[in-house]
């Protein structure tokens, strides 16, 4: 049996990268043709290790000829780079708006685009309920990766997060504790699912997926990242066109397209916490 390569001697040349590719779009109708190369590199090079493959080639013929190994795969290539309460400006400044700016709305929708593993979702749970925004609220939350929805629903986050997401709690609420929202079990942090009881889970590729709804608010925080930017002035496009008029677009500190903000579509609502309003 060949022993498994070290992943830092990994390389995939960018002829590799196409190919593989362009199987996984044939095959399965996933198309990665706007994802940053360097990055999908780098997350292929992750996989390969994950699943003690030696090259790019093992993985293509898996993918091939395992039609169910595509969903572990995707799992991987999609990991999230999400936590709890992250960047707790934001969600003070979220706080204030349902207090303030949505007071006097009947109801509210949201859109979580690209949810991982629901962190936020749960931490947008909770600054509802912290809030006095008391009317009807309906929440989709979506991403690629099947495997991190089912995290996302059942709310379950391994207990040495919880020093970080209660530290980051904090700063969103001094004078409470994250603990009051979950219970433990061993080594897992268990969260109260009504905080969710509004939010439906969905399978939806921003790529190739068509955007049908129209929300008030959408979460797309350190997703962009990953897109090359003609993909991300498409998406863009569909999500001020995903919103309702004056709706907030939420991205995350890490998505560096503040260039590439059509100042004619959006206005820029919070820098600091990376909020723009529909124009």
């Amino acid at each position: 049996m060949e022993a498994e390569q070290p992943v830092e001697s990994i390389s995939i040349s960018d002829e590799e990268l196409k190919s593989l590719t362009d199987a996984i779009h044939q095959r399965h109708g996933i198309d990665f043709s706007c994802y940053e190369p360097k990055s999908l590199k780098r997350r292929v090079i992750r996989s390969l290790h994950i699943f003690k493959l030696n090259a790019v080639h093992e993985l293509w013929i898996k993918i091939l000829k395992d039609r169910t190994f595509i969903y572990p795969f995707m799992d991987e290539i999609s990991v999230g780079l999400t936590a709890m309460f992250r960047d707790p400006v934001l969600w003070k400044k979220m706080l204030q708006l349902l207090n303030e700016s949505f007071i006097a709305k009947s109801n509210l929708s949201i859109w979580h685009a690209g949810c991982s593993s629901g962190e936020e979702v749960y931490t947008m749970g909770i600054v509802l309920r912290e809030s006095n925004f008391k009317k009807p609220v309906e929440a989709r939350a979506t991403d690629i990766s099947n495997q991190a929805m089912t995290i996302a629903r059942s709310g379950e986050y391994h207990l040495l997060k919880m020093q970080e997401y209660d530290k980051n709690y904090q700063v969103f609420n001094p004078l409470s504790t994250l603990l009051k929202y979950y219970t433990v079990n061993h080594d897992t942090a268990g969260f109260d699912t009504s905080l969710i009881q509004h939010v439906n889970f969905e399978y939806h590729n921003l790529i190739t997926d068509p955007f049908t709804r129209k929300y008030d608010i959408i979460f797309c925080r350190n997703v962009m990242i990953y897109f090359d930017n003609n993909a991300k002035l498409k998406l863009f496009e569909k999500f001020h066109g995903s919103l309702n008029p004056g709706g907030l677009f939420v991205i995350g500190f890490y998505d560096a397209v503040l260039p590439l903000v059509d100042e004619t579509k959006f206005r820029v609502m919070d820098i600091e916490s990376k909020i723009f309003q529909k124009i």
